[in-house]
C-alpha cells in the first residue's frame, strides 16, 4: 500500500482490488509522494484529504468521497445551478456514473488533469480538469481545510 496516502490506511479505506487500481494509476501515487517529501511548506493533511478525494472520484467510491467530506461540505453542479449536500451529493454522484456506464460505455473511471493547487491560509484549494473518456469533462475547484474536503463545484 506503500503508493497510497496514509488517510486511506489510517482511516481503514481498503481497496478491494488492489491490481486493478494500481495497474489503472500505475506509479503515478508513488511518485508523487516521493515528490511531496521534497517539497516544503504543505499542510500534509490537506494534501492526503485532495488526493484521497480525488481517488474515490476516480474510482466512483462514495464510502472514500464521504469519509473525506466535512459534515457541512457542499457540492455545485454549476451547469444547473445545483447546489447540494454530502448526501445529495453521494446520489448525484451514483447516478451520473450510471450515465457514464450506459449503452455499452467502460466502467465508470474518471481522470484528472492540468491540477493546480493554491494554499489560502489553513486552505488548499485546488482546481483542473476531469474526464470520464467517452462521456463527459468539465473543470472543477475544490478545497480542504483540516485534512477533510469542505466544498466542491464542477
Amino acid at each position: 500500500w506503500g503508493f497510497l496516502p496514509s488517510v486511506y490506511t489510517n482511516e481503514s479505506l481498503v481497496i478491494q482490488n488492489y491490481e486493478k487500481y494500481s495497474e489503472m494509476f500505475g506509479g503515478a501515487f508513488k511518485v508523487w509522494n516521493t515528490f511531496r517529501d521534497f517539497k516544503k511548506n504543505y499542510d500534509t493533511s490537506n494534501e492526503d484529504a485532495l488526493d484521497a478525494y480525488r481517488l474515490g472520484l476516480a474510482i466512483g467510491d462514495s464510502d472514500i468521497i464521504t469519509k473525506m467530506a466535512t459534515d457541512s461540505f457542499n457540492f455545485t453542479w454549476v451547469p444547473e445551478s445545483m447546489v447540494m449536500n454530502r448526501d445529495e451529493y453521494v446520489q448525484f454522484l451514483g447516478k451520473f456514473k450510471e450515465e457514464a456506464e450506459k449503452e455499452g460505455r467502460p466502467k465508470f473511471s474518471m481522470r484528472f488533469d492540468k491540477l493546480i493547487q493554491r494554499k489560502v491560509g489553513d486552505t488548499i484549494i485546488e482546481a483542473g480538469d476531469w474526464i470520464v473518456d467517452g462521456y463527459d469533462r468539465g473543470v472543477y475547484m475544490h478545497a480542504a481545510q483540516g485534512g477533510r474536503i469542505i466544498w466542491d463545484m464542477a
